[in-house]
């Protein structure tokens, strides 16, 4: 099984974290398998309901135990603690998806690959061993063949011998005053790593690549952190005792910061931040070759992140902004510099009229979309029940919504059947996300069905929610 590290990021929850690793799962898993009988949004909903994810470690500031949480450090940093680390594992899918979609499907590659585009996601690793003694983990190690690519005889085999290195992060030093951070980060203890590395000499000795500080070809990681099930009160000098796990890294998540606002050539006031434009593409399961529209442009966020998920998907961008106040070329520039394709088109237009849809369409040949990813504008107020004046709050998406529905009734349709709408969307405190949402009976004129959604809180008084629709 694996076990994924997450970005800390207080205003996205764990279950925007696993929505958008899914998300991505089931587009990599669509792209590999491309004879499946299920497409991607199917694939996303087996995998929501098989897949277990399970803290790898857990602190409770509540039991009694010797493990002491500091005054200064605030509960919610104990929850960032708890999740940080997750054991993700795929065993219940064959029950869920009637043989369709199988554990074995789910291959290192595939979570790699979907781990690579996640912005939520640090790293990911493939777990080896784990135990309370390291003697426990060369034993585990040994008798798994994990590392068989790296021994004697492999290396014979293949004439290669890899290069490799190991490191050892902390996830908590509640007890070690020498070490007081807790939660949002791990720390690494030169003088703790060398001890570690000691004892895990029988392992390490079968290994006949050279060590490789800077870029070698297998990344080791020795991850450690409290584990209340695991907590013993007889540890050396009275410290308690960590949960340790021995993992192979198989990815990093996606490097979101190069496409952060001050890096952009294209400057705007109110900018998508890069993690929302991931997490949108994401969540509308992109894939390889897909034809990509953001009707509500801006400076291009959106179909900057999707051209980073796979540079072979096919962008169109709508922004009724002049280039008086917002300059196509500055965009085109923030593509290049980049080393990304340049969208299929940049349309100065609203794209609530018929003449500007069309022309997306021209643009990818006259087809449908595989995708509409958008972040609508919206004020702090805006009317909740639609309208037709174009831009304005949630308001967009309900003449977007409609527009759909406009164009399936006249046999152009602007998405695929299959394809997904996925949209931030306002809330404002105290009001219920439930009254605000499209009626059925709008969304059955577009021939959408809803799919699921989640909270981003912006502040205290205004919240954004992810929607997500397929197209029927």
């Amino acid at each position: 099984f694996f076990v994924i590290r997450g970005e800390h990021k207080e205003e996205y929850s764990q279950s925007f974290r696993h929505l958008e690793f899914l998300s991505a799962l089931s587009a990599t898993i669509a792209d590999h398998y491309p004879n499946l009988t299920i497409d991607a949004p199917s694939i996303l909903q087996q995998l929501m309901d098989g897949a277990t994810f399970a803290n790898a470690f857990s602190f409770d500031p509540f039991k009694k135990h010797k493990a002491k949480l500091p005054a200064s450090v605030p509960l919610h940093q104990v929850d960032m603690y708890n999740e940080s680390l997750q054991y993700v594992s795929f065993g219940n899918i064959a029950n869920k998806s009637h043989g369709v979609l199988d554990e074995a499907l789910i291959s290192q590659d595939l979570v790699a690959k979907a781990s690579a585009r996640c912005s939520l996601i640090h790293s990911s690793y493939l777990v080896v061993a784990e135990g309370m003694e390291y003697s426990d983990l060369v034993d585990q190690a040994l008798r798994s063949k994990a590392f068989d690519d790296m021994s004697e005889s492999e290396t014979v085999a293949h004439q290669n011998s890899k290069t490799w290195r190991i490191r050892r992060h902390e996830y908590s030093f509640v007890n070690d005053e020498n070490n007081p951070r807790f939660g949002k980060g791990t720390t690494r203890s030169v003088k703790k790593e060398k001890s570690a590395l000691q004892q895990l000499e029988p392992l390490l000795i079968s290994f006949k690549g050279k060590v490789d500080l800077k870029n070698p070809d297998c990344n080791i990681y020795l991850l450690e952190g409290i584990c209340d099930n695991c907590v013993t009160d007889s540890g050396p000098k009275g410290i308690t005792e960590l949960l340790k796990i021995l993992a192979r890294k198989i990815s990093s998540g996606a490097k979101v910061s190069v496409m952060a606002p001050k890096t952009r050539i294209c400057i705007t006031n109110t900018p998508l931040e890069p993690i929302a434009a991931f997490i949108l593409c994401n969540l509308a399961s992109i894939r390889e070759n897909d034809k990509v529209l953001d009707p509500f442009a801006g400076s291009a966020s959106v179909l900057l992140a999707a051209s980073m998920i796979s540079n072979s998907v096919r962008t169109v961008g709508i922004e009724i902004a002049s280039d008086k106040f917002l300059s196509r070329e500055k965009v085109r520039q923030d593509f290049s510099t980049r080393g990304l394709s340049q969208p299929l088109g940049l349309l100065i237009g609203n794209s609530m009229d018929s003449k500007i849809r069309e022309e997306a369409r021209k643009l990818i040949g006259g087809s449908e979309f595989d995708a509409i990813v958008c972040d609508p504008p919206y004020g702090i107020r805006e009317a909740m029940s639609g309208s037709d004046s174009g831009y304005g709050g949630s308001a967009a998406l309900f003449d977007l919504i409609d527009a759909i529905g406009r164009d399936r009734h006249l046999g152009t349709p602007l998405l695929k059947r299959g394809g997904k709408l996925v949209s931030f969307f306002p809330c404002l405190r105290g009001d219920n996300i439930e009254d605000l949402l499209p009626s059925n009976e709008r969304l059955k004129r577009a021939g959408l069905l809803f799919e699921f959604k989640r909270e981003q809180k912006l502040n205290s008084a205004l919240s954004r929610w992810v929607l997500s629709f397929k197209s029927s």
